[in-house]
């Protein structure tokens, strides 16, 4: 598995997985204000569910693997929105996790702003045809939605070509996967009745104008089982690209508190 391993090697390590599409450069400003006071790993989670098992429990198999193999402990796994699942069901599944951050994801699809007819046309042969032919600019409009209405890709250094990268680069299985059957897998178990079985504490960050979930009803749910909450008001579907100083605040914060 590939993975970037920043800062320095003896301090408390924060583990950052990403959604889809997306990369390590998501969290990237994030890392560069945390590496001097934390071991920062992001891990590139594009190939996941390669194999075409999308279980939770596949698909962070080879993410305790690599935990292991860094002897890693007191991880603080941070994953933002396809990523979120991966991070609960490592917590689940690892002692080697201490507390969990989910980003701009909703519990289940109950509040998403997915329309109905996308489980029908996006399929993984779709996506490649797309991931091929469609121009960068018509990408870069397409992922609009990841942020709020007023942010502009230039603010990000690198964000408006790794918006085009990602999306070519994305699973076409797994972009099919968010958008079908991902659905019925958080209905039967929703992730705030996962945070609410977990000993681990739980922060869950959302920005106010996430143009995918409605961010009331989700830090809500949230906190009914027991999780923190922090509504990032300037931000979208992707608090940690539109503010990542407001992020980092936060997110070391929790850390402190739980430590």
């Amino acid at each position: 598995m590939l993975f970037l391993d920043e800062g320095e090697p003896t301090a408390p390590a924060i583990v950052f997985i990403h959604g889809i599409p997306g990369s390590v450069d998501w969290f990237a400003a994030v890392a560069e204000r945390m590496a001097g006071s934390f071991r920062v790993i992001r891990v590139d989670a594009r190939e996941l569910g390669a194999d075409g098992e999308f279980s939770a429990a596949a698909r962070t198999a080879p993410l305790i693997a690599l935990m292991n193999d860094l002897d890693l402990t007191d991880v603080t796994a941070v994953g933002h929105s396809f990523g979120a699942e991966l991070v609960l069901e490592l917590a689940a599944a690892s002692n080697r996790i201490a507390r969990v951050v989910v980003v701009g994801q909703a519990p289940d699809y109950r509040a998403a702003r997915i329309p109905a007819v996308a489980k029908w046309v996006v399929r993984p042969w779709s996506v490649r045809l797309a991931q091929r032919w469609t121009p960068g600019a018509v990408i870069r409009l397409g992922g609009r939605p990841s942020f709020a209405r007023r942010f502009r890709y230039d603010s990000a250094p690198g964000l408006a070509d790794a918006v085009v990268r990602d999306f070519r680069a994305a699973l076409p299985a797994g972009l099919a996967y968010a958008v079908g059957s991902r659905a019925d897998d958080f209905a039967a178990a929703p992730l705030d009745s996962r945070v609410q079985a977990l000993d681990q504490p739980v922060l869950a960050v959302h920005g106010r104008h996430d143009n995918l979930y409605d961010s009331t009803e989700t830090l809500a749910r949230f906190a009914a089982a027991g999780a923190e909450t922090h509504l990032v008001e300037h931000a979208g579907h992707s608090p940690q690209v539109e503010q990542p100083d407001e992020f980092v605040s936060v997110l070391g914060e929790f850390i402190d508190r739980t430590r």
